[in-house]
């Protein structure tokens, strides 16, 4: 019996505080109370929609009387819920929703209540409209004090946008002073993809993002770039107009070289982030941030021909392109500006990075003229004594062949040295079946330009073919060895991508001997080839006593009859190698252009006590690279010798 009084007791005292809890606390009440449905809840509708409604339940989950509230989250309460659920939602202003009911009583007997929540697309899109940032609405509701189970009513109005029309605009410092045009375009909705004709007048601004610093400080970080803000003095904004009717608006950016104080634009890398903004009557704005990129690179107007500072060498370009070609691709000469002054950044940065094994001594910038680019015919033009090709500027002709059929033939690649105008001349087939073709060609990720023009600078650097050398089996009547030539950026590899293929040792060191001044591969190659070749033959590894070389040149890309032969005692034979590889006594003397020269031969050793024999290939550029490390990376006094030796099994 006291048992049941006891229980009795304690169920009456739970029931009055729960009673009065339910009436003087509201947070306690909010924990009695809940919505239906909570968590995020989409409210869509249209900018031209009278009204939006929904009905909103919320539920009785206590057992007694008691009252609660329905209220928005407060900016805190906004934000904390941002932070957790990584969104960025903004409370909808007052003004622009009501709520039927904010104060809820419930007795025992209701277990739920409705609220009707109407929102008014019309003066949400007023404060849109007038919005200095792009945000996203929402209706946050939360029971009592309790924001941690509310519901989110997030807005998804369509209604008419003008956003800029590009992302990313590039714009390349060519001349003193460069204009680029920006432009606009009316959607229907935030997420068309087609533009509509603008649906009134349009004025507004361009502008700075205020935290353009801080912006873009963390476009460098997540990017991996090093941009620098263009200064406030170097460039002009106009505003972004438009007519009525018409399919967009436009503004225009200008930069100029030379800073409003005088001082000119320093050579970097730059951009304007710029967004939309102020009021149209029409449509909202889009205010997202875009980015102009300023790209001013050093012209080197003061530098001349054969610049050799001991750290860079440089080399201005002419740029030529073929006439049919041009007019093919219905583009203006700017485009081909922009186009190639890219590109040629490209081409400079594969010529150095091929460097893998670290042994240039320089490096290496290549500046192409686009700002006078010539436009040649079937009637070409002339290297020497033109004045558009001044000889103290340049060395080098880069011509590009656009047009298949116009009897303007460059060919794949070519490379044409005139040591008489001082002038050489790269021929490069940039054949495009169509005007679309040119974005493909013209662009360093899809072209293959870059891989052909650094093989081809290779030769305005001294270099030869070392595929020269290759032997097939079957062009080898002697013994049907093969050969290939050495690993590098002159034989047939040179169009893989960085990594797969460098500059040999060899390669490098031609290129380190020429530096900045005008050559010929031939003429490089007889200046520091070695005057001596001392060949060691052996069988098993002892010195032959008595033996013979024979050695079978290649011409025309077969194996051919024994040139020369020597007999040697001793195991050990000294032999004139320039007397060996020039097919005339003395060409090696000759310049600019030395004489011809073999690039391969097929050596045969002979025992003469044994008879037995052996064969090895002996290319020029392993002589001539021994000439250019004792003559030029590691000057020695005297002459220099190239050692080789063959050992008969």
């Amino acid at each position: 019996m006291k048992y049941n009084n006891f229980l009795f007791c304690f169920l009456l005292s739970v029931i009055v505080a729960f009673s009065s809890a339910c009436n003087d606390n509201n947070e306690e009440a909010g924990n009695l109370a809940c919505f239906q449905r909570s968590g995020y809840v989409a409210a869509e509708f249209s900018y031209q929609d009278d009204n939006f409604e929904q009905t909103m339940t919320v539920l009785n989950r206590g057992m007694g009387t008691f009252n609660t509230q329905i209220t928005p989250y407060t900016q805190a309460e906004m934000a904390a819920y941002n932070q957790k659920n990584g969104t960025n939602y903004h409370v909808m202003p007052e003004g622009t929703y009501k709520l039927s009911e904010t104060n809820l009583s419930f007795t025992d007997s209701e277990k739920a209540k409705n609220i009707l929540v109407t929102m008014y697309p019309n003066k949400l899109f007023e404060v849109i409209r007038k919005d200095t940032e792009s945000k996203q609405y929402a209706l946050p509701l939360k029971v009592g004090s309790r924001s941690n189970s509310g519901a989110i009513y997030v807005v998804n109005m369509n209604y008419p946008v003008l956003k800029l029309s590009e992302e990313e605009i590039t714009l390349r410092m060519v001349n003193e002073e460069e204009e680029k045009l920006i432009t606009a375009c009316t959607y229907e909705e935030q997420e068309a993809t087609e533009p509509i004709p603008n649906k009134g007048n349009i004025s507004l601004d361009l502008a700075i993002p205020n935290n353009a610093e801080e912006w873009l400080k963390e476009y460098n970080t997540k990017n991996g770039t090093g941009y620098q803000l263009l200064p406030s003095t170097a460039y002009e904004l106009d505003k972004m107009t438009g007519t009525e009717g018409e399919e967009q608006c436009s503004a225009s950016i200008k930069v100029k070289r030379t800073l409003s104080s005088g001082e000119p634009l320093g050579y970097d890398n730059y951009i304007v982030p710029i967004k939309l903004t102020g009021i149209d009557n029409k449509v909202a704005v889009n205010h997202d941030i875009h980015i102009i990129k300023v790209i001013n690179t050093n012209e080197y107007n003061d530098v001349e021909r054969e610049y050799d500072d001991g750290k860079n060498c440089i080399f201005h370009v002419k740029i030529a392109i073929d006439k049919p070609g041009y007019e093919m691709s219905g583009r203006d000469m700017r485009y081909f500006q922009e186009k190639i002054a890219i590109q040629w950044e490209a081409i400079t940065e594969r010529f150095n990075a091929l460097d893998k094994n670290g042994l240039l001594k320089r490096n290496y910038i290549f500046v192409p003229d686009v700002k006078d680019i010539i436009v040649y015919d079937e009637n070409y033009f002339s290297r020497k004594d033109n004045p558009r090709i001044p000889y103290d500027k340049f060395q080098l002709i880069v011509c590009y062949d656009f047009y298949k059929d116009d009897n303007i033939n460059m060919g794949g690649g070519s490379y044409s040295g005139d040591m008489n105008a001082g002038i050489d001349l790269i021929g490069m087939g940039a054949h495009c079946k169509n005007a679309e073709e040119f974005d493909r060609v013209l662009n360093p990720e899809t072209s293959g330009f870059e891989e052909a023009l650094a093989h081809e600078l290779g030769h305005f650097r001294g270099l030869l073919d070392t595929y020269l050398c290759d032997l097939s089996s079957s062009n080898n009547k002697i013994n049907g060895q093969s050969f290939t030539a050495e690993w590098g950026n002159m034989m047939g590899a040179y169009n893989r991508p960085i990594g797969e293929v460098w500059w040999s040792d060899y390669e490098a060191y031609v290129i380190n001997v020429t530096g900045a001044k005008h050559c010929a591969g031939s003429g490089t190659v007889a200046a520091y080839f070695p005057e001596n070749m001392e060949v060691t033959v052996t069988e098993q590894g002892k010195p032959c006593d008595d033996f013979t070389l024979k050695f079978y040149p290649k011409e025309s890309g077969i194996i051919k009859s024994v040139k020369n032969e020597f007999k040697g005692t001793k195991g050990v034979i000294q032999i004139d190698a320039r007397k060996l590889f020039w097919e005339k006594e003395g060409g090696w003397n000759n310049r600019p252009y030395a004489g011809s020269f073999y690039k391969l031969f097929l050596v045969e050793a002979i025992n003469k006590k044994t008879g037995k024999k052996a064969y090895k290939m002996l290319p020029y550029y392993d002589v001539h690279k021994q000439g250019l490390i004792d003559k030029s990376e590691k000057p020695i006094d005297g002459e220099s010798t190239f050692k080789y030796s063959i050992n008969i099994d």
